[in-house]
């Protein structure tokens, strides 16, 4: 086989390993270790200033990354390594302020989503310029997600609906009426073929 350019592309594609990617593998394994338990301070703050993204992501996306890690975390020239701090659940105040501060949206709606935000950042959050990010701090402030909105809907509905009984007839789609559904299109020529 002189060219397996199209299999190799296949195999890349699906998330096989290859032969050829041991540098992949060894960046999967430090973001396993950046992500395992147990993980000591010193190891955790070597990690902290790889040079690969993935693995300074994995590091500020822990629970348990300190203070001075976020700090300087927070000031990484990558948007997705701060948008991982700004969604990691044990975010410090002061770093949070400092990202509250950020010229990147996705860092600040990462903020402004994550359940530890404190208050008085969202509050901050709640008067930014930028609609989207406002509107999302306002909806955090308020209490409510819109993930938790659908599940107090779904809670209060009851479990089981009985339709009507001409529910069957009137309409293939249950419940709806037959005068909400689209004239059914009719198939094929009514009229008499075009001369070509």
């Amino acid at each position: 086989m002189a060219d397996d350019g199209w299999s190799r592309a296949f195999m890349a594609a699906s998330g096989v390993p290859m032969a050829g990617d041991r540098q992949d593998d060894a960046l999967r394994a430090l973001v396993n270790e950046a992500r395992a338990e147990g993980l000591d301070r010193s190891r955790m703050a070597v990690l902290a200033a790889h040079r690969e993204v993935e693995v300074r992501e994995a590091v500020a996306s822990r629970r348990d990354c300190p203070v001075a890690l976020q700090a300087t975390l927070a000031h990484d020239r990558r948007g997705s390594v701060r948008v991982a701090l700004a969604s990691c659940a044990g975010i410090a105040i002061g770093v949070a302020g400092e990202l509250a501060r950020d010229k990147d949206a996705s860092v600040l709606k990462a903020l402004a989503r994550n359940s530890a935000t404190p208050r008085q950042v969202l509050e901050a959050l709640a008067l930014h310029r930028r609609p989207d990010v406002a509107r999302l701090a306002r909806r955090a402030l308020d209490g409510g997600s819109p993930a938790a909105g659908a599940v107090e809907q779904t809670a209060t509905r009851p479990a089981f609906v009985r339709p009507s009984a001409h529910a069957e007839q009137s309409s293939p789609v249950g419940e709806r009426r037959a005068r909400a559904l689209a004239p059914r299109p009719e198939v094929g020529r009514s009229g008499p073929r075009p001369a070509r």
